[in-house]
């Protein structure tokens, strides 16, 4: 039998320094302390491209692992111990790979990286509610719908956290790393529900149901937030159609609406299922739309909380270009489903509109859906 613990240290180190995925990074350091020894975090190429894992949900009630499924083996690549996202409900900051969670009792809120386990307390919900305001009760409603990070709270405590909450008007707070509590602001007169947001050159851009675009600039401490809204053009009336989501994405520094459509899968069902995407370039000055029928290189995935771009020729014949790769975001639908969200999950080929599956189970959840995470450590 090999002795893969004896293996020299200066070995180790160069093996570990070609590993260039994290979830094989995260492998590699728990075979056995010597193995971890060898790859401290600080040598892993943060910057090498990451492909999203697709999380799964809590599968029984006294379980705390999480899996992680892989598109680049076709199968679970990571089972991690994460108590932390146990019967939470988790929101991806796509961009910088950490998640918002949330207890439905409302008190617990945090920032979580799921591969570090490394956790930040956050405000709880009850801190947003107005004194005139009237809580719905949380078995039935969670009040943080949306959240967004300006920057990788890994490698740096300079960044803010935006989040939409009571997502029937433009309610809208930030933290900061030392703030006590939430910082409440508005963008104006009432735009509609928050479908998405996005960190985008420098600034806070979200789109509401309504087809505002809203534009939020917060600087240093103690400043204000600086707000501008656009209404987009819309000649299309995509926004007075009914079962329809929204996202923002970055692609080539260029900011693109991405929207979803969706239909009953039967008239006695209120479970909605993906049927088209259709993607804009967004002209931020003029809130013009401009269709775009070809993502070039570029493939996007969407789901819970928002949408990234990759470039498919970094994961050839492992992603597919000019497709998007959904999950099940129907939340409100979702919930009262009897088994949950997570059916309404495929990959979508811009070109001729085929629907085909990339997921070979079926794993539902009223709480947490399977949703995309780009591993971050």
């Amino acid at each position: 039998m090999a002795d893969w613990p004896g293996l020299p240290h200066d070995l180790l180190v160069l093996i570990a320094k070609r590993v260039k995925v994290i979830e094989d990074f995260i492998a590699f350091r728990s075979v056995c302390t010597s193995w971890r020894t060898a790859s401290p975090k600080d040598n892993f190429d943060i910057f090498s491209p990451q492909l999203p894992l697709l999380m799964l949900p809590d599968d029984d009630e006294n379980n705390y692992y999480r899996e992680f499924y892989s598109l680049s083996k076709g199968k679970v690549s990571q089972k991690l111990y994460l108590p932390e996202a146990k019967g939470r409900e988790c929101f991806p900051s796509h961009q910088v790979g950490w998640l918002l969670t949330q207890s439905f009792d409302g008190e617990n809120v945090n920032l979580f990286n799921p591969f570090s386990r490394t956790q930040i307390q956050l405000p709880n919900q009850f801190a947003l509610i107005d004194e005139d305001e009237e809580l719905i009760e949380q078995e039935e409603y969670n009040y943080i719908r949306n959240a967004i990070l300006s920057a990788n709270p890994s490698f740096t405590s300079d960044y803010v956290l935006v989040i939409a909450y009571n997502t029937d008007v433009n309610h809208l707070a930030f933290w900061r790393p030392g703030d006590i509590n939430w910082n409440k602001f508005r963008i104006g007169d009432r735009v509609g529900g928050v479908s998405d947001m996005i960190y985008f050159k420098g600034q806070f851009y979200l789109v509401t149901w309504s087809g505002a675009l809203g534009i939020i600039d917060i600087q240093g401490p103690n400043s204000v937030p600086e707000s501008n809204i656009i209404y987009l053009n819309d000649d299309k009336k995509l926004f007075r159609q009914h079962s329809t989501q929204f996202y923002l994405v970055d692609i080539n520094d260029a900011l693109l609406l991405v929207t979803r459509f969706g239909r009953r899968r039967s008239n006695a069902s209120r479970a909605l299922e993906t049927v088209k995407f259709e993607v804009y370039e967004l002209d931020v000055v003029k809130g013009s739309m401009k269709e775009i029928n070809n993502l070039g290189d570029s493939t996007i995935f969407v789901g819970c909380n928002g949408a990234t771009c990759i470039d498919s020729t970094k994961f050839t014949g492992v992603i597919k270009p000019n497709h998007i790769y959904f999950t099940d975001d129907w939340f409100d639908q979702n919930y009262h489903l009897e088994c949950g969200g997570g059916k309404d999950m495929g990959c979508y080929n811009i070109q001729d509109g085929n629907i085909e599956s990339f997921y070979p189970e079926l794993s539902l959840s009223h709480i947490c859906p399977p949703t995309w995470v780009i591993p971050s450590l």
